[in-house]
């Protein structure tokens, strides 16, 4: 699986079906194989692994051959597997609209740029108090002119200090939030935020090209991401 399938998720799942394939004559084999290879991509830090999870997942619990599992494991699995689908690599990101600080209305669909940060965090999380000037420094000295736009998603009910906390760092760029509990809490969830500061970069059609990422990371990402562009345009 490392040193004989190139490491893309594709073919990951391509090689995990292959060898699963054979084991099915000894039970044992075939339920080691699908544990291994679901539990090694579910854990995984490569970004864009987690398809590989989600394969497992659609093609073994969700159809019910991974026969060891009970009810409450399966429903589990298939459960995450369903909540992490809609948040891979190449996915269009899930529909946003909160009110900035003024308390006008801004969709994250409605940006026209040719790329977008989508950050989420506390104002009043000790980690992202680091990291959130951090990210506002690199969009001001390098991001911006690269026709990034940044939409800051506060995860917390707490305006004023937010906004304090907004003027105190001068972010000026697109600050958000959610006053309603229940939104706020359906958002958190449909993005798998678990913890803060969590940042996604979008591209120009809001399709997800990184997820999870330092701030540190996206200058080099976003040169990546420009050269590929390139050599697209230059194929026959």
């Amino acid at each position: 699986m490392e040193k004989l399938t190139p490491q893309t998720p594709d073919s990951i799942s391509v090689a995990a079906d292959y060898i699963i394939e054979k084991s099915r004559p000894n039970q044992e084999v075939f339920k080691y194989l699908v544990y291994w290879l679901t539990y090694t991509y579910e854990s995984s830090k490569i970004m864009g692994m987690d398809a590989v999870f989600v394969h497992m997942v659609d093609k073994y619990y969700v159809t019910k051959q991974a026969f060891w599992v009970d009810s409450t494991q399966q429903y589990k699995i298939t459960k995450r597997g369903a909540e992490l689908k809609p948040l891979l690599l190449g996915k269009k990101a899930p529909y946003i609209n909160m009110a900035d600080s003024t308390g006008k209305s801004i969709s994250l669909y409605d940006i026209k740029s040719k790329y977008t940060v989508v950050v989420f965090w506390d104002h009043d999380c000790g980690h992202c108090k680091k990291e959130i000037p951090k990210l506002h420094e690199a969009y001001v000295s390098k991001l911006k002119a690269k026709g990034v736009a940044v939409y800051a998603i506060e995860t917390e009910n707490k305006p004023a200090e937010w906004k304090k906390f907004i003027k105190a760092n001068n972010l000026n760029w697109m600050n958000v939030q959610e006053p309603d509990d229940y939104k706020r809490a359906v958002t958190k969830k449909i993005y798998d935020i678990y913890s803060t500061p969590v940042i996604y970069l979008l591209d120009e059609n809001k399709i997800i090209k990184a997820k999870r990422i330092e701030s540190e990371q996206l200058d080099g990402l976003i040169d990546m991401l420009e050269k590929e562009k390139e050599r697209e345009k230059k194929k026959p």
